[in-house]
């Protein structure tokens, strides 16, 4: 069986929409679907009673609000199923194959973790993304490995998916990509990701260091450690530019300094810098001022070495 675990917070007005893709998929009768109540303000009773009869469905209630994070890993905690998709209370798979796509690849290759294409809708028209190791969205795993690898969520409330992701993508898993699009990101402006402020890094900085720090303790591999470090150290850097004369840019290099403690232990060859480097300026340049990232005041060598300068705590 598949479990899909939705963490829902006041997601009255959309989550009818989700449970409709789910219910309209062609192995639907394979689900077990868990509404996990993260403390909303009135419960999911009427909702869950309408789809009884087309799936099988249950809401589960935590006692506190504790945000998505949490909320999934008590999803995990109270189901049984072989496989698991996470979906949002406001998304959708993309049409009726979606979840038979992400089965039949993970199933008959006994992967651990089988990752498709995602579409995501935003206010200036949609974007595919191939191969996105952040998000949960658009992929399968095995609770089985879950379990053997003692994976599961942080306390955080932003960027817990990313953190959850590498910690799995760290640890070699048996993975495999599909070129597929399964998944909808909705665009919805009272999401907890739309209401975030995206240029505020400090649950980024967080749950990269922690996902990173989690991978050395368990003694994964030091290579992928460092090609993730150097990497997240250059989106950081990158967003540093891009609000250097804010007071939050303090904030960055403050909360660097773990990341950069860990980096400095796990050397690339020049050209895999290089070639990272290529990647995070292309995702800069399509999420950045141009005019910081042409002009920089500062290279990265510079803000490797403001890090140490700095040693004043933010609070």
């Amino acid at each position: 069986m598949i479990d899909i675990i939705i963490p829902a917070y006041n997601a009255h007005k959309t989550i009818e929409q989700t449970l409709c893709s789910i219910a309209y998929q062609n192995i639907s009768d394979k689900f077990n679907v868990y509404i996990v109540n993260d403390s909303s303000n009135k419960d999911y009773s009427k909702i869950v009673k309408f789809f009884e009869k087309f799936i099988k469905i249950k809401e589960l209630k935590l006692k506190k609000n504790s945000g998505p994070g949490l909320a999934r890993q008590f999803g995990i905690d109270n189901s049984n199923g072989d496989y698991i998709i996470f979906m949002d209370s406001d998304d959708c798979f993309s049409d009726c194959f979606s979840a038979s796509f992400l089965y039949n690849a993970i199933k008959d290759g006994d992967y651990d973790v089988v990752i498709s294409s995602i579409v995501e809708e935003t206010d200036y028209g949609f974007f595919l993304h191939n191969n996105s190791k952040v998000w949960l969205h658009g992929k399968i795993y095995k609770r089985k490995y879950l379990i053997d690898n003692d994976i599961h969520f942080n306390n955080s409330r932003y960027d817990e998916d990313n953190a959850f992701n590498q910690l799995i993508f760290l640890g070699n898993p048996k993975e495999k990509v599909i070129d597929t699009k399964t998944y909808i990101r909705r665009n919805n402006p009272t999401s907890l990701t739309k209401t975030y402020d995206s240029k505020d890094l400090k649950d980024y900085i967080y749950n990269i260091t922690w996902a990173l720090s989690e991978a050395i303790d368990r003694g994964y591999d030091k290579h992928k450690i460092a090609e993730l470090s150097y990497s997240a150290m250059l989106y950081i850097f990158y967003s540093y530019l891009n609000c250097y004369w804010l007071p939050i840019s303090k904030r960055i290099i403050i909360n660097s300094k773990k990341l950069k403690e860990i980096m400095i232990q796990y050397e690339l060859t020049e050209e895999e810098k290089i070639e990272s480097m290529k990647v995070q300026f292309d995702i800069a340049m399509r999420t950045t001022n141009p005019k910081y990232l042409l002009n920089q005041f500062t290279s990265f060598d510079n803000f490797l070495k403001m890090i140490d300068e700095v040693g004043e705590e933010y609070d």
